[in-house]
């Protein structure tokens, strides 16, 4: 195994001493070096190799110096094994970010694909180079009131009632980037809702709005972020509309994305929940009132190796640079999106009913917006329909969404029908009305109804006698009146009626059949 190199500082030392005193043996410039004999006699035999004189030496930089004498070497010895094993971690290093995935198993996994594998110890050194080609990270400059970094802590919150009742929360983090002044919260959940209402609640906080929020890649703020175009979760993206605020998504698995939240979570499991972890509270409103005296606290303190603290420097650089909050708080609950079926509704679980949407957006994806009150259903930035809640109602139907066939019938009215028939005569009324009264659904009489309204408009001077006749030999059927029409009796009773002097029908004209009855004038 080769000798790890000296540092340059050490071999410039060495190349030093002999260049001024050449006189001085390997012995000599090794115990003022402060080297073995033996590293000695090697830098100044690559000393006679690449001669270089103490002016020169002067101009040369340490980079170039090892250039020159030849003793630089890359991180990893070019082997025929290293270039084999560098060849098959360009296809599988990506694998260490799955889930129980050790280097351990990586490299069993290696040693099954090639024929003469590295040992494990060369394995990890050539992977642990690998890792560390581009691991610098620079300084950053964050501009006042411009974006607030949101995350949740990986570790919980445990707390516990005095009746023994164990509660363990998720904590919910924002922090402003120009001041490190931070929001911390426990939440029940890392649901759309609770997250919603979280960055409202620090935004509160704050007393203003930043310019831009840079969310972790969660679910209840992204839905999918493939590093270039994220697309959000509809109720963050609402809430996001309402404060006029841009979102900027970290990329996943790019935790430099938002370091400013990666310090601060460590913050708070420092300063918060170490003091806090376990405790016992009346209840959640006491926990609460304690979790934010020590927020008061943490956001206090003084910096230390800066003036001031992170109240002070927000109240100095963050806080005027804040736009304003909006009159009205976000007031959503929820957000589903839906394909339209075609029953022409949408279903929201929580109430446990469908609402119906206009026939329009039948297959089509739609926006089902829950506030506290009502249910409104957007499509391409419209909203469509607005719905109050109706929770266990099973299904609410406006009937303008309806379709043209179902919206007539739900609309249909029998003694609008007869209304109308009357108007055509008032033997026409009288028989409509017996046929609607002696039906025993209305449904078996409106399409009788409808045949009657049809023929009185193809035979409208004859309909009236047709019915007039139907009445007196009692035939409440169709068909009857269709045979009095096409038999000419209709007509053959207008004659009739021309010729003689008989009064006109009047509801209220006695006839022939009361007096029979022994009635009495």
């Amino acid at each position: 195994m080769s000798r790890p190199r000296k540092s340059m500082k050490h071999i410039r030392t060495i190349i030093q001493i002999r260049l001024r005193h050449p006189e001085e043996s390997e012995r000599q410039i090794a115990i003022i070096s402060r080297c073995s004999r033996p590293v000695v006699a090697e830098y100044l035999s690559k000393l006679e190799e690449h001669p270089v004189d103490e002016q020169a030496l002067g101009r040369l930089n340490d980079l170039q110096l090892a250039e020159h004498l030849g003793i630089t070497r890359p991180a990893i010895q070019e082997t025929a094994q290293n270039r084999e094993l560098s060849t098959w971690l360009d296809k599988h290093h990506q694998r260490l970010h799955e889930k129980h995935m050790t280097r351990r198993l990586l490299h069993e996994h290696y040693s099954q694909s090639v024929e003469a594998p590295l040992q494990y110890s060369q394995f990890c050194m050539v992977l642990q180079k690998r890792s560390q080609e581009s691991g610098a990270s620079g300084m950053f400059e964050h501009k006042a009131g411009d974006k607030l970094y949101i995350d949740f802590t990986g570790s919980k919150f445990l707390w516990q009632e005095e009746n023994g009742l164990v509660h363990s929360e998720e904590v919910y983090l924002a922090v402003l980037g120009a001041s490190s002044y931070f929001f911390a919260l426990p939440v029940l959940n890392q649901r759309q809702d609770t997250f919603c209402n979280a960055t409202q609640a620090a935004f509160e906080y704050f007393g203003g709005v930043p310019h831009a929020v840079v969310p972790d890649c969660l679910k209840s703020a992204v839905l999918s972020h493939d590093g270039y175009e994220p697309v959000h979760n509809p109720l963050f993206a609402r809430l996001l509309a309402h404060y006029r605020v841009v979102s900027i998504p970290a990329r996943p698995h790019h935790p430099k994305d938002k370091p400013i939240a990666e310090t601060t979570v460590k913050l708070v499991y420092t300063r918060m929940l170490a003091k806090l972890n376990g405790r016992v509270f009346s209840d959640r409103q006491a926990m609460l009132s304690a979790w934010n005296k020590e927020l008061r606290a943490v956001n206090d303190a003084r910096f230390q190796k800066m003036s001031g603290s992170r109240k002070s420097k927000f109240e100095a650089v963050d806080k005027p640079a804040l736009k304003s909050l909006p009159p009205k708080p976000f007031a959503l609950t929820d957000v589903l999106t839906q394909t339209v079926k075609t029953t022409l509704a949408v279903h929201v679980p929580a109430d446990q009913t469908s609402y119906s949407v206009p026939a329009d957006l039948q297959g089509k994806q739609v926006e089902v917006v829950i506030t506290a009150d009502e249910i409104e259903v957007w499509h391409a930035n419209h909203r469509y329909a607005t719905h109050q809640r109706s929770p266990g109602s099973g299904k609410v139907i406006h009937t303008e969404h309806l379709p043209a066939a179902q919206r007539w019938y739900a609309t249909r009215n029998t003694t609008e029908v007869v209304r109308a028939l009357h108007e055509r005569g008032p033997h026409v009324g009288r028989w409509a009305a017996k046929v609607l009264s002696d039906s025993e659904h209305e449904d078996i009489a409106w399409p009788i109804l409808e045949g009657l309204r049809s023929l009185a408009t193809k035979n409208p001077p004859l309909i009236d006698r047709a019915c007039r006749i139907a009445l007196t030999r009692e035939l409440f059927t169709l068909k009857a009146v269709r045979v009095i029409l096409s038999s000419g009796q209709a007509l053959a009773a207008i004659e009739h009626d021309n010729q003689t002097t008989e009064l006109p029908f009047h509801e209220n004209v006695r006839g022939g059949e009361y007096f029979a009855k022994g009635g009495s004038v």
